[in-house]
């Protein structure tokens, strides 16, 4: 995985107090009897154990939700698995889990991984565990804001999805409300600590409202981004997507510029996505709209609520057709895997819960064939796959497979 920009973030003491709660000793000294009797209560308590507060139980059960991103091409070698290059969050429990763009594209390109995988912490730990790793499929991908929402479609070895209530989800809060100085904890698996998930504290130093970006204290590395930014009681706050630092404090030896004897490397900032764009994605992911989502991203449509839609209404094996084709780049004939396809009525151009016809998507030779068969006659194909434009055109299906070409997105 990478993270933007490297980074190292070390607060310097004023920060360390606020990002601690520390005060000086001095304040919290008692005089008089009350303070005395505090004082010796205290003592007898000191041997005893407690249980973990609301607020750990709740980062806890954060842990648990936040998974490591692995990814894999067809072409890579056999004796090789799935590589890790980020982190991810259950978001609902029937399996999305969000992630940065930038964890599952290959690098500095938008294409996305052939195989997807993710990999769930065992009691909170290591992550590389094959019996908890899901294969993934992108459902819906916003490039303008770094983010995915993937599905958990099978397990690494094609057994059958977990159960509705088998994935543990992260609850969201309301990034909206965080203020200056709320305490984050970040969740991931930074590159440099192994396989192993790994949390670390920070405060908000800033909100961008109109970039949408929560900027934390935090400390940020590889391997981070995708993971959970959660407040005290474990509700996700933020997606820790990148890092900023001042390169004028670092020399090529390591050294602060400017001051050799300072206790830190750089000056960092580390920005997150809030969690209210993490919901307004989930909220396109109507069920009825969710099901378009077969192999590629971007293409769920939220389902217009009209009065007349009505489902299209299902054809007799016996009487239609199976739709079947292939989708290639317009100007190298080059097949396009993960491209979504979907059947309309004549005419239409907009997908909705009431017009689908059929759906499906792309392998990785670029053929489809719909999830329902059709009555033979002209229609509506739109097809969608993530770095070309949209195709909107009318077809006769039959008993020919069908030919679309994608032109590049400019």
């Amino acid at each position: 995985m990478r993270l933007h920009t490297r980074k190292l973030n070390k607060l310097n003491r004023s920060q360390a107090i606020i990002a601690t709660g520390l005060l000086p000793l001095a304040l919290l000294k008692t005089a008089g009897p009350a303070g005395a009797q505090r004082r010796s209560s205290d003592r007898q308590n000191a041997g005893k154990k407690s249980g973990p507060s609301e607020t750990s139980a709740g980062v806890l059960k954060a842990v648990g939700t936040v998974g490591l991103i692995l990814v894999r091409n067809a072409g890579d070698p056999v004796d090789h698995g799935p590589r890790p290059r980020g982190s991810g969050v259950v978001v609902r429990k029937d399996g999305v889990v969000v992630t940065n763009l930038h964890v599952i594209a290959q690098d500095a390109s938008s294409i996305v991984y052939e195989e997807l995988f993710f990999s769930l912490p065992d009691a909170g730990m290591a992550a590389q565990s094959t019996r908890r790793r899901y294969r993934l499929k992108p459902v819906l991908i916003k490039k303008e804001y770094d983010l995915a929402l993937l599905r958990v479609i099978s397990g690494s070895d094609g057994e059958p999805i977990p159960a509705p209530d088998g994935l543990p989800s992260i609850e969201l809060g309301d990034s909206r409300e965080v203020r200056l100085l709320d305490k984050l904890i970040i969740i991931g698996f930074p590159q440099g600590g192994g396989t192993s998930v790994t949390v670390n504290e920070g405060i908000v130093e800033g909100k961008d409202i109109i970039g949408n970006w929560i900027k934390t204290s935090a400390r940020l590395i590889h391997g981070n981004s995708g993971g959970a930014a959660v407040d005290s009681v474990g509700r996700l706050i933020g997606i820790p997507t990148r890092v900023v630092i001042d390169k004028a404090l670092i020399r090529k030896d390591g050294r602060a510029a400017r001051d050799s004897g300072s206790a830190y490397e750089a000056a960092a900032i580390g920005f997150l996505r809030p969690a209210h764009l993490v919901q307004s994605m989930l909220d396109s992911l109507e069920p009825a709209a969710e099901s378009i989502g077969s192999q590629g991203p971007d293409v769920v449509a939220r389902p217009e609520k009209r009065p007349e839609a009505r489902p299209a209404p299902p054809v007799p094996d016996d009487v239609g057709v199976t739709v079947r084709g292939l989708v290639k780049a317009a100007d190298d004939q080059h097949p396009i895997a993960g491209a979504r396809v979907g059947l309309l009525p004549l005419g239409a151009s907009d997908v909705t819960a009431g017009n689908l016809v059929a759906w499906g998507g792309t392998n990785a030779d670029g053929r489809f064939e719909l999830n329902k068969h059709a009555t033979p006659g002209r229609y509506t194909i739109k097809v969608r796959a993530f770095g070309y434009q949209d195709f909107v055109g009318d077809v006769s299906i039959g008993q020919e497979a069908l030919v679309i070409l994608l032109r590049r997105s400019p």
